[in-house]
């Protein structure tokens, strides 16, 4: 899940905002493998030049003058947009892309669409988010979901997927503490599962057993974001 550019954004944001590490240092750790990022700003929200497209430290430059005091990772899915509270055009683009940062004091919001190899940063205006559940309330409610799963799994008798081919952990930036760092890749690694599981029926030989396997794997997966969302949020 370090592939999920609004990760490296909001991790970033919260460390260079509180003075763990300079523009440079997070303008290189935001793009990580990718080929480039640039933002664009048509409505002016963060005043860069509407009519044309502004380099990745300069928008961090405004951003950093802007003096917001922290930043919020969002994982919105149908149903559950939360913590985005509009307006419709960025919670909108922040669904279509199932990830956003929004200012947690409000008044702006970056949506990443990626091009290719290389990410455009769209600026929105937004509204003052809903507060993430704290990093320890996250973390075990997703403890919680994933012992049930695995219990009802297992009375199904069916599987609930293999591992992804690939690891796709997170590393956070300075500032975070080790359990948050924990979390968020324990975090990113069930999202990784559950998205891969859910592309097939597992082991089901019926209509209600792939319905429940499907249902407690999504439980897990919303889980798993709401953790990942609360351990980036919040830079304790």
């Amino acid at each position: 899940m370090d592939s999920l550019p609004s990760v490296r954004m909001s991790a970033n944001l919260n460390s260079m905002i509180r003075g763990q590490q300079s523009i440079e240092q997070a303008d290189r750790a935001i793009v990580g493998g990718d080929v480039a990022h640039h933002v664009v700003d048509p409505d002016g929200a963060l005043g860069l030049d509407p009519l044309r497209a502004s380099t990745l430290d300069a928008a961090l430059e405004a951003l950093l003058a802007s003096e917001l005091d922290g930043w919020f990772l969002a994982l919105p899915v149908p149903g559950s947009l939360a913590p985005l509270r509009g307006p419709a055009p960025f919670n909108l683009a922040a669904l279509d892309e199932g990830e956003a940062v929004v200012a947690r004091t409000a008044g702006v919001g970056l949506v990443p669409i990626r091009v290719g190899n290389a990410i455009q940063w769209r600026i929105f205006a937004a509204e003052q988010p809903l507060a993430p559940s704290s990093p320890h309330e996250a973390e075990r409610a997703l403890n919680e979901v994933v012992i049930e799963a695995a219990a009802t799994l297992s009375r199904l008798d069916v599987a609930a997927g293999a591992r992804p081919a690939v690891a796709a952990g997170v590393l956070l930036a300075p500032g975070y503490s080790t359990r948050q760092r924990a979390t968020a890749d324990r975090a990113a690694r069930l999202l990784a599962a559950c998205d891969a599981a859910l592309l097939n029926d597992g082991a089901s030989i019926s209509s209600f057993e792939a319905e429940r396997r499907a249902a407690e794997l999504r439980r897990v997966r919303a889980k798993a974001g709401e953790a990942l969302s609360s351990a980036v949020s919040w830079l304790l």
